[in-house]
């Protein structure tokens, strides 16, 4: 008897995080990252403090096993001075054999209808080509994009692929460098502040910090000291450090970043909007890496973010970019239109993981 695929139905539902924990780890491990595992699910789905993750599982009538899983992650924002909750999406796959549009649809609609229902006021994303196929479908529009700017703090890396003897290679290396240092140090330091690791977590003057400039800044995530912590101190997947600016007065901000190899990227620059802050915090980094032997050093902007040319004031170069989908709910969406509250800083650290 053949068998009829006709009958074989697609739908979503909403996940248990305890009942079905193991099967979102395996799912997300077999079609998204290795790095799935129990460490990465009670971080990034139980212990975050804005609060649980949402999860939604893509299932076929015909099969016990899941074809598709999307998750939502909360953050607590910013907006007009107003702390309003919302949710960064991601964890969003499907299994191989079901790469159609159809369970996508069905799955970011899932998504988007707890902020269409008014259950969160928002949700944003960094899609790729794919997803931003999904969301034009679902009409959605891309909100913004994500730069990547780049700056040489080494030449070794390239000197490498064209001089292939080591002798010759050094010596031109060391010319290089040198010149790349002397033109960062051609610039005084911007401000008198002290600069310094954090060697423990973050305590209070974190979250004081992060309440005294709130108002000074645009649509950004609440950066207390608990979030800074989970988000990247506590982080079982990425080793993150924070290089912290002070005054005489106290913290005053802070450049969260990631090495890897020869690689420097930073994650998170926060504090007082004063650009000598910012730029005395960039020259501080610069000098922290190349004396790490770091080749290159990248961050990620939005377009809107106004530190994005003081990157470029410290040699940033723009290098690439990706969307940014930002979804209103209902009570916010005319609100917000055309008014600064649309004008998001996001940072690479405002991902999901």
């Amino acid at each position: 008897m053949e068998y009829d695929k006709s009958i074989v139905k697609t739908f979503v539902r909403q996940a248990s995080l305890d009942a079905d924990r193991d099967t979102i780890i395996e799912f997300l491990r077999r079609y998204l990252t290795p790095l799935s595992d129990e460490a990465r699910f009670a971080w990034l789905y139980l212990n975050n403090p804005h609060g649980l993750a949402n999860v939604w599982i893509a299932m076929q009538s015909d099969q016990a096993m899941p074809i598709g899983m999307a998750a939502a992650f909360p953050r607590r924002t910013l907006i007009q001075g107003r702390q309003i909750p919302g949710w960064v999406l991601g964890d969003f796959c499907i299994s191989d054999e079901h790469r159609s549009l159809g369970p996508a649809l069905q799955l970011q609609r899932a998504c988007l209808a707890g902020v269409d229902s008014g259950a969160v006021g928002f949700c944003y994303d960094f899609p790729s080509a794919g997803m931003m196929a999904v969301n034009r479908r679902l009409r959605i529009p891309e909100t913004g994009a994500m730069v990547r700017f780049a700056k040489p703090l080494r030449v070794d890396r390239k000197v490498r692929e064209f001089v292939k003897t080591p002798f010759i290679g050094r010596g031109v290396s060391a010319v290089g460098n040198l010149w790349l240092r002397m033109v960062d140090t051609a610039s005084p330091p911007s401000c008198n502040l002290g600069f310094s690791l954090q060697q423990h977590p973050c305590g209070e003057e974190f979250t004081i910090l992060a309440q005294q400039v709130a108002g000074q800044w645009g649509s950004h995530i609440e950066r207390s000291a608990a979030y800074l912590n989970w988000r990247y101190l506590s982080n079982p997947l990425v080793r993150h450090e924070m290089l912290i600016a002070r005054s005489q007065e106290g913290l005053v901000g802070y450049a969260v970043f990631v090495q890897t190899g020869e690689d420097g990227t930073v994650i998170d620059v926060f504090g007082e909007t004063d650009p000598n802050i910012v730029s005395g915090l960039l020259q501080a980094l610069v000098k922290l890496l190349r004396e790490r032997n770091v080749v290159t050093i990248s961050a990620s902007l939005s377009c809107s973010h106004p530190w994005a040319n003081i990157l470029m004031e410290h040699g940033f170069k723009k290098r690439d970019s990706i969307p940014v989908v930002v979804h209103w709910g209902p009570e916010l969406a005319q609100r917000v239109e055309g008014t600064d509250a649309a004008t998001w800083w996001f940072v690479s650290g405002d991902r999901d993981s």
